[in-house]
């Protein structure tokens, strides 16, 4: 099957122009327009041919008119004879005019056809790739342990740094976030995508759960601070693998499949294709105090649990 689909692909690489031209002249407005000025050039060609044909015969008889001049009138005769002459010749080629018709679908349709049959087969390996992962994913992370440095009754300022699980590592990312915000209540919110109806959704992995931002009391969700919990790609550190831990797919696909399920959070229409009926927050709270330890983690059913670091 592969190696069918390449050939096919190789003829797609010779038909797609010649597709895409055909397309053009015959279904867009621009390309409607240039063939129908192509045809009046080609009449006013044949056109001059024959008047300038006429002038001259007229020169060589030393007819009326003097200098070879053709009657007004009998231009619009010649005119008439023209498009006449050209009228019934399209008339005679109707078979051949067909034929070209019907070559011309055909072109159109065989390019479309290997199209979307490339389509259709990078698109299964493509959900394949992502059970796959969403399989890998189907587990309890730690995303995070926190730090409360200091909170000020009288300025209600909470002091925190939070470090982040990186599981490439097997550990904490080396990059901390110190934190400073209003309140002592603090929230951790995170995203939850729901796959439960996707064609995508691979065994008990019905969500997939990433913290982003934190809030409180004092500070609005909508005001909440963004938490630095992605690599330079865009993947989250809680869901970096080492290579030897990446199995059925290659490491760059991976990331690829990641990159991908990352970018349906801001894409709706995107979601929606995968057949991801929600997205939805997911948000808890703590209220802390100077010196706690606190861990965040993500549970298999897709929850987001915060505890102090003493219980785990």
């Amino acid at each position: 099957m592969d190696q069918t689909l390449e050939f096919l692909n190789k003829m797609n690489w010779f038909l797609k122009p010649f597709a895409n031209l055909i397309i053009f002249f015959f279904t867009t407005k621009v390309g409607i327009i240039s063939l129908i000025v192509l045809l009046i050039v080609y009449i006013l060609f044949v056109l001059n041919f024959e008047i300038k044909t006429r002038s001259l015969a007229y020169k060589a008889v030393g007819s009326i008119g003097g200098g070879g001049r053709v009657p007004f009138f009998e231009k619009i005769f010649i005119a008439g004879r023209v498009l006449s002459n050209i009228f019934l010749k399209i008339i005679s080629n109707v078979p051949i005019v067909l034929a070209v018709v019907i070559f011309l679908v055909f072109v159109v349709g065989m390019s479309k056809g290997i199209e979307s049959m490339d389509n259709y087969m990078k698109n299964q390996q493509k959900i394949k790739e992502l059970k796959s992962i969403l399989k890998q994913l189907d587990q309890r992370y730690k995303v995070a342990e926190i730090d409360i440095l200091d909170y000020n009754r009288l300025t209600e300022q909470t002091k925190m740094r939070i470090r982040f699980y990186d599981y490439a590592q097997q550990g904490f990312s080396e990059q901390t976030q110190d934190i400073e915000i209003l309140g002592n209540d603090i929230y951790f919110d995170a995203i939850v995508l729901n796959f439960e109806y996707s064609e995508i959704a691979s065994g008990s992995a019905k969500n997939i759960v990433l913290p982003y931002r934190i809030f409180s009391n004092k500070v609005p969700q909508g005001k909440g601070i963004a938490l630095k919990l992605q690599d330079k790609n865009g993947v989250p550190l809680i869901f970096k693998r080492k290579e030897s831990d990446i199995y059925t797919v290659e490491p760059d696909v991976y990331t690829e499949r990641i990159q991908e399920i990352m970018s349906y959070i801001t894409d709706k229409k995107k979601a929606r294709a995968a057949g991801i009926r929600s997205i939805y927050g997911n948000a808890v709270h703590k209220t802390v105090r100077k010196g706690d330890k606190l861990v965040i983690w993500v549970e298999q059913t897709g929850g987001l649990v915060i505890k102090k670091a003493v219980v785990f």
